[in-house]
């Protein structure tokens, strides 16, 4: 009797392997804004379909050892018991391929895409900024500002005559100048207030509080957007495409010796049911086997050790938090000094004027 083990062979040759050295060359002359958005389109190429594929495809092999594991073959044969220090190994694997394709999942979703703390926003509210009503309020009191005739008056409050059009004009040509700024610049939440702050804030005069308000701002928003970019460039390179390196090639060859152990084992087994007891110590055949679970086991724990090692993963682990660590202090201190320059800003007129 003979058991067809499926071989992993077809998942190593579908996998595609990260080469670090081309991507770290790739990204050192770009900014990081660009350095993230290519990983993201190089991890939709490769990365993502094996995040997805494979997974599936190991659960789907360690399901199939789990079964043979725990399978009486037939009735006459008695299955061998692994060591239990084998079987926590496996354990502890099994725990570690769930904790790095988490991980895989978490970063390629959020870090791997530039817009990811900047969703899209309120439908409503997205109508009105695109309708440019301040633009337009604004203009049509310029109008009646400047109306000094009745039919003037009458074009302006009725939205008709050249000047209106003249308006018309100006602002959306205004609009389009904002919105191709926009377009220059990465689509992140600070990116976007840095935006604002600068658009707005060349409508007041520099020396007007609001003004040196929205300048300190723009530039504070600026400097932190930058930051969480080079923090999603380090995690990309750094943490993701390490935890899939490490899928590509050490679980899957784990995996494959894995097999070996369960399929030495079924054949041990049902050598061993068909020898005497008194003659298994003699059994040539028997012995054979015996030796060949003895080594498979033996290599599938030097290589479950080797994955397991603490200071590989714990320090894959120190290098997300401390990329996350140098972005919210960087993002931190910027933002400290804006809100001081804020303080200092001279707003006693203002003051008063309440008073």
């Amino acid at each position: 009797m003979s058991f067809k083990f499926p071989s992993l062979k077809s998942i190593q040759d579908s996998l595609p392997k990260v080469d670090l050295e081309n991507l770290t060359k790739s990204i050192s002359n770009v900014n990081a804004s660009k350095a993230v958005q290519d990983y993201s389109d190089s991890l939709k190429d490769t990365i993502q379909p094996f995040a997805s594929r494979t997974q599936t495809l190991i659960a789907t092999q360690m399901h199939q050892v789990q079964q043979l594991a725990a399978t009486h073959y037939n009735t006459n044969v008695e299955v061998s018991e692994l060591p239990a220090d084998y079987l926590e190994l496996e354990h502890r694997c099994d725990l570690l391929l769930k904790l790095y394709t988490d991980l895989i999942h978490i970063t390629s979703d959020t870090y791997g895409k530039v817009s990811y703390d900047y969703p899209p926003g309120s439908n409503s509210f997205a109508l009105i900024r695109d309708a440019n009503v301040g633009s337009i309020i604004g203009s049509k009191f310029n109008q009646l500002r400047a109306a000094a005739t009745p039919q003037e008056l009458e074009r302006a409050l009725l939205g008709g005559g050249s000047d209106s059009s003249a308006d018309a004009s100006a602002t959306a040509a205004s609009s389009n100048e904002s919105e191709s700024a926009a377009t220059k610049l990465p689509k992140t939440l600070y990116h976007e207030l840095h935006q604002i702050a600068s658009t707005n804030g060349t409508a007041f005069e520099s020396s007007t509080p609001v003004g040196q308000a929205l300048q300190e701002l723009s530039a504070a928003y600026l400097a932190v957007g930058d930051a969480r970019l080079e923090q999603d460039k380090q995690v990309m390179t750094e943490v993701n495409a390490k935890l899939v390196s490490v899928l590509n090639d050490e679980f899957i060859k784990v995996t494959e010796l894995r097999k070996r152990v369960y399929s030495s084992r079924s054949q041990f087994d049902l050598i061993r049911a068909e020898v005497d007891a008194e003659a298994e110590e003699e059994n040539e055949e028997l012995i054979a086997r015996e030796d060949e679970l003895v080594n498979a086991t033996e290599a599938a724990v030097l290589e479950m050790k080797k994955l397991l090692k603490p200071a590989k993963n714990v320090s894959l682990l120190k290098v997300l938090v401390h990329a996350q660590r140098d972005y919210h202090a960087a993002s931190a201190k910027r933002l400290a000094a804006a809100a001081d320059a804020l303080d200092k800003i001279d707003i006693a007129e203002d003051d008063d004027d309440e008073e």
